[in-house]
């Protein structure tokens, strides 16, 4: 059993010879989701990717509770000849998939390790008096490692994770959590300067409201408006950082869920930022980044 990415490629083979084709069936949560066949090579091989059908039926949420979301994985592949006559034992896979991703440069079936940290910095950001939690895996699913608001440092299995504090007195701090490429809910804090946006767009038309008689009233609007929708988008700051933030600035550009806590409701955002200039202490001296997103709905309530 492994725990797997589901962003990216993960292939399960199986060799028998003397076979031409071979059936995968593909278990998600339990239940057969997919039944999928293919040729083999000459030496009886078939390639089968998991992945990507597997995430289909992972759909990582955040309320403001840090839950473990993972999906178990299971299949076999079955061999046949070219008579349609199984070969030899079906081979047979269990898995659980993480709503995560691999780098290119880690090559493929990258896995999660046990106990391994579920975050890529081992320094935090968190302002003074806040409880926080850091991810880890732990049997096969995630642990929301649990620090109060006065601790400097939490041991997730063999590391250890420095917290450090931020007394920011003029601005509010906000807090992002995203989907981070172990799969995990990660927070990451944002403590200066913020402004927030709105843009509108609207429909219009000119009305011709002339009576009877051919006079109008002057209290009417000639030119009216059919629609008007509004969407709002934030620039945030993170305030002066050290270079190991590299890392979680670059996984919440590449996430496909955010939010956003403000004034205790959570609210999904999408990050705007699409290109950002990786900084060092050595080229920048002082290291702040700075993140653009739109709230991910729109501002009128038109949910039907």
């Amino acid at each position: 059993m492994a725990n797997i990415l589901l962003r990216s490629p993960y292939y399960e083979t199986a060799t028998k010879a003397g076979a031409t084709t071979a059936q995968m069936r593909l278990y998600v949560g339990g239940s057969l989701k997919y039944t999928t066949s293919k040729s083999t090579t000459s030496a009886g091989l078939a390639l089968f990717e998991i992945a990507e059908l597997s995430r289909d039926y992972l759909d990582v949420e955040f309320y403001g509770s840090y839950l473990p979301q993972t999906i178990a994985i299971s299949g076999d592949i079955i061999h046949f000849n070219e008579e349609g006559i199984a070969v030899g034992s079906p081979y047979t896979f269990t898995h659980r998939g993480f709503d995560g991703y691999s780098y290119f440069e880690e090559g493929s079936g990258t896995t999660i390790s046990s106990n391994a940290l579920m975050q890529s910095n081992n320094v935090v950001y968190v302002p003074d008096n806040t409880s926080g939690v850091i991810p880890s895996e732990f049997s096969g699913d995630i642990r929301y490692n649990t620090f109060t608001p006065t601790q400097t440092s939490i041991t997730v299995g063999t590391t250890t994770v420095a917290i450090n504090r931020v007394c920011e007195p003029k601005f509010t701090p906000m807090k992002l959590t995203f989907v981070n490429k172990f799969g995990a809910l990660q927070d990451l804090w944002f403590f200066k300067k913020s402004i927030k946006d709105i843009n509108i767009s609207k429909e219009r038309y000119k009305s011709s409201f002339i009576n009877a008689s051919g006079s109008y009233s002057t209290h009417k609007h000639q030119k009216k408006t059919l629609t008007a929708m509004g969407t709002e988008s934030m620039t945030i700051n993170t305030g002066f950082v050290s270079e190991v933030m590299n890392a979680p600035i670059k996984e919440v550009l590449l996430s496909e869920q955010v939010w956003a806590t403000i004034d205790g409701l959570v609210l999904p955002i999408d990050i705007n930022t699409e290109s950002l200039t990786y900084k060092t202490s050595v080229n920048d001296k002082l290291i702040n980044y700075t993140l653009t997103f739109d709230f991910a709905y729109d501002t009128i309530n038109n949910v039907r």
